[in-house]
């Protein structure tokens, strides 16, 4: 509950708030989305090239690299990145991000616990395989930008397995700081 004190200060915060007016916020996520699409090409080649020099992984390697001791045996270790996986009957992609991405990636291929139709494809008999990019090899900032970017490359929205865009934004853009420490008290 905030104190009065608190909810005064606010009000002063604000007393230039005009209802309706666009946030900044809003303008840098449709800029961002807008050059995000008109670099789709370019990143798809990035990509490629990166999964050309890795190794790609059935899912049922990625099930056996589930185990830790199986992963460093062969000398692999979890990483911060994305994981691309690429139905090759249908040529579909599913894009995801995961701060560990051996121990998420296998999930798809697994009832209940991923995507659901990577899943029934996987039961159905298609073949699949899983690249695992590292985004410390990538030319992004984060592993939210690094997956937007890839799912837009390989439109995997409108022609794959993802039903979401990646994160455009990680935090909220604020007009000045005292707008944002009203928001962090609220």
């Amino acid at each position: 509950m905030l104190s009065e004190d608190e909810l005064s200060w606010i009000r002063n915060v604000l007393q230039d708030y005009v209802p309706g007016k666009i946030s900044p916020s809003y303008f840098y996520k449709e800029i961002t989305e807008f050059e995000r699409n008109q670099n789709r090409g370019k990143v798809r080649k990035e990509l490629d090239a990166l999964r050309n020099k890795m190794r790609r992984y059935t899912p049922e390697e990625l099930l056996l690299f589930k185990n830790k001791k199986e992963r460093e045996s062969e000398g692999l270790h979890d990483f911060s990145g994305i994981y691309i996986i690429h139905n090759s009957d249908k040529d579909t992609y599913y894009v995801g991000q995961a701060v560990r991405v051996f121990d998420r990636a296998f999930n798809h291929f697994l009832e209940n616990e991923g995507n659901n139709h990577v899943y029934e494809d996987f039961c159905l008999g298609d073949t699949f395989s899983i690249s695992l990019i590292p985004l410390s090899i990538t030319s992004f900032l984060s592993l939210n930008e690094l997956e937007d970017n890839a799912i837009r490359a390989y439109d995997s929205i409108h022609d794959g397995y993802n039903k979401m865009p990646g994160n455009v934004m990680d935090k909220y853009i604020f007009r000045n700081d005292e707008y944002q420490q009203a928001a962090n008290l609220i």
